[in-house]
């Protein structure tokens, strides 16, 4: 019988699973969809009890394979999406929708804090980006347009934290996604005095924090018999989907970068020490219990160019619709004939924190067909995350590799272009789930079957390796500069909501 190590990874729109061996190869593996709901305009919401649901069923049918083949589960762990928040009683159940990341309801509060300069000291010691998505605006938002519900909720927690609970009966939340609140001093390690007091909600409101590596052995007798465990299994709170990526890409030192580009994108990498932007344009959350996760999100990605393909690509089967727009695309030189594509429809984080910033095409012309219109929202996309990056290499430098995750990084065309971009190689491992495989070798990490983060890295093989073109590099040099000042021009048009 051989110990598996089992990730979960509770997304924005799906929950997955794997079921991992110590070698890194995965045995069993699943997944669940579940809808978010729009009730009202920059409202996005999820029912966390359809969550709970979806991932209690989806780790059953993995447990169940496990079984079937003779391993043996040795550990738990699990990733979340960060930044979301679910008011609940005493009793663990859930008194209104989890409200995620891509929540815009409390714009107003997070500009006010910015224009008084309460975001820049907060930042300085949270390292949390002033943005609607932080819990922090949320609960004071709550506070101010759901009074009811506000004062009822004995608690407000992310749904990894009601998931321990109904699993351990303890309120736990692990430093990585305490640092995603703008509640949470990031050096210190604690819950910070003022963003609680602009929350309105005291340390007793939410979970106590603790660290990533902490192991809860015991599971309540009902959780085992759902989950038709023979025994308890050890479950290991872990980190955030963004450092579990990481992890999981085997990005682990300074100088390597991980990108994601799935529903949302994202730059990171692991530093040993807190750094922090003077402007506060990038964040510096908890990575594990020493070090740190350095980078910024974009909100323009796959929703971004779903949107777009359901406009212009009808006409092809939902199922081939990405990889077949990918394919006209790639008729299309570097630059769309000069077409540029801003692709924040939905806001932007990362640079500019702006959630009223609005998309636009720029430079169109009569000649131009839907493939400029899909290749300029490729490049977009990319240059949307480089922005991050230059500012990241002011600290960092040039990154000597770039480790791919997400749904959009599948198709080749930006796997090149991330690398004629950026300028540096760009690889995926073969483990495309990554938050999964990196919720499970942390918990292989916590339990003492692999000694350190460098063991994870040796576990992965890359089978897509793109190298930077110096020609195109120099191409794309330019584009970017127009893309830059069609960015700069349209800021003030949004700025102030």
């Amino acid at each position: 019988m051989n110990q598996v190590f089992v990730g979960i990874d509770m997304g924005t729109s799906a929950v997955k699973v794997l079921a991992v061996g110590i070698d890194g190869r995965t045995v069993a593996e699943g997944a669940e969809p579940y809808e978010l709901e729009t009730p009202r305009p920059e409202w996005v919401e999820l029912d966390p009890d359809a969550v709970y649901n979806a991932t209690m069923r989806t780790l059953q049918k993995v447990l169940d394979e496990v079984h079937l083949r003779g391993d043996v589960p040795a550990a738990i762990g699990i990733s979340v999406a960060m930044h979301g928040v679910i008011p609940v009683d005493e009793r663990g159940e859930a008194l209104g929708p989890l409200i995620t990341w891509m929540d815009r309801r409390s714009g107003a509060i997070a500009d006010g804090w910015k224009e008084d300069g309460t975001a820049l000291a907060l930042y300085r010691r949270t390292g949390a980006p002033m943005h609607p998505m932080l819990p922090l605006c949320k609960l004071r938002w709550l506070s101010e347009h759901d009074a009811g519900t506000f004062k009822t909720a004995s608690r407000f927690v992310s749904i990894k934290e009601l998931l321990i609970y109904r699993w351990t009966g303890e309120w736990l939340v692990d430093h990585a996604i305490a640092s995603a609140t703008g509640l949470f001093d990031v050096r210190a390690r604690t819950w910070d005095a003022q963003a609680l007091d602009l929350a309105r909600v005291g340390a007793d409101r939410l979970s106590k924090p603790v660290s990533t590596s902490t192991t809860m052995r015991e599971l309540r007798g009902p959780i085992v018999s759902a989950l038709a465990l023979r025994e308890s299994i050890p479950v290991v709170l872990a980190s955030s989907d963004g450092a579990l990526a990481n992890l999981g890409a085997g990005a682990v030192s300074r100088d390597t970068l991980a990108l994601t580009l799935g529903t949302s994108g994202a730059i990171r990498t692991v530093a040993q020490d807190p750094i922090f932007d003077d402007a506060g344009r990038t964040f510096c959350y908890i990575f594990d219990d020493r070090r740190y996760l350095i980078g910024g999100p974009t909100s323009s990605a796959g929703a971004v160019l779903n949107w777009l393909l359901d406009l212009l690509c009808a006409d092809f089967p939902p199922q081939r619709r990405f990889e077949s727009a990918m394919a006209l695309a790639e008729q299309i030189e570097p630059g769309a004939e000069g077409l540029t594509f801003l692709p924040f429809l939905s806001g932007e984080r990362a640079p500019y924190w702006m959630s009223s910033l609005r998309g636009n095409i720029i430079g169109l012309d009569l000649a131009h067909d839907r493939r400029h219109i899909i290749r300029a929202a490729v490049e977009g996309i990319v240059f949307a995350l480089y922005a991050v990056d230059e500012i990241l290499r002011a600290r960092l430098g040039t990154p000597a590799r770039i480790l791919l995750s997400g749904g959009l990084t599948h198709a080749r065309i930006f796997r090149q272009m991330i690398a004629d971009v950026f300028g540096s190689e760009a690889a995926q491992p073969n483990q495309l789930e990554a938050s999964a495989f990196g919720a499970a070798m942390m918990a292989a990490l916590a339990t003492g079957a692999l000694k350190n983060l460098e063991d994870v890295a040796t576990l992965l093989q890359f089978s897509e390796i793109e190298t930077p073109d110096p020609q195109r590099r120099g191409r794309y040099r330019d584009i970017y500069a127009r893309y830059r000042a069609a960015v700069d021009a349209a800021l003030p048009l949004f700025a102030g909501g």
